[in-house]
């Protein structure tokens, strides 16, 4: 029995138990390597802002063209009595259409920001249980620290 004990080995056999999670040790190491894409990709979000203003300055310029489309509107009723006014007609429609076409076009250009923003909110929900499982692991270690410790005294 004298044999066993001085052979036992504390460390190798805590290593023995945590053997198997060896591989996944390594595979969350390489979250470090996500992190700076992560960080460049916080910095590309900046660009939102300068966006919304933009925005915002858009819907008070649709607010001011409002006037236009209801003159437009009654522009329309009067087009055959007035044919010079046929000209004016078509460029206020081609200006509406432009404006449309021109959003249009950067609606579509934010449709990646928003596949990646639908992909971070799935990627988000699949790492949740890492913050309860690290919060588990740091308790269960202190209980060893604790009994240890109460060991020792």
């Amino acid at each position: 029995m004298s044999e066993e004990q001085v052979s036992f080995q504390p460390s190798l056999a805590v290593a023995a138990v945590f053997e198997r999670v060896g591989p996944i040790q390594q595979q969350l190491a390489q979250l470090t390597q996500v992190l700076e894409p992560m960080h460049e990709l916080t910095r590309l979000a900046e660009v939102f802002e300068p966006l919304k203003e933009f925005q915002v300055q858009i819907r008070e310029l649709a607010k001011v063209l409002e006037p236009m489309h209801n003159f437009q509107d009654q522009l329309r009723q009067v087009l055959q009595q007035f044919t010079p006014l046929h000209a004016l007609s078509q460029e206020l429609d081609q200006l509406r259409l432009s404006f449309g076409q021109s959003l249009s076009e950067l609606a579509q250009t934010l449709e990646p920001a928003v596949s990646l923003q639908e992909r971070l909110a799935h990627l988000a929900i699949a790492f949740e249980p890492a913050k309860t499982l690290s919060q588990e692991f740091s308790a269960l270690a202190q209980s060893f620290d604790g009994a240890s410790q109460a060991s020792l005294q």
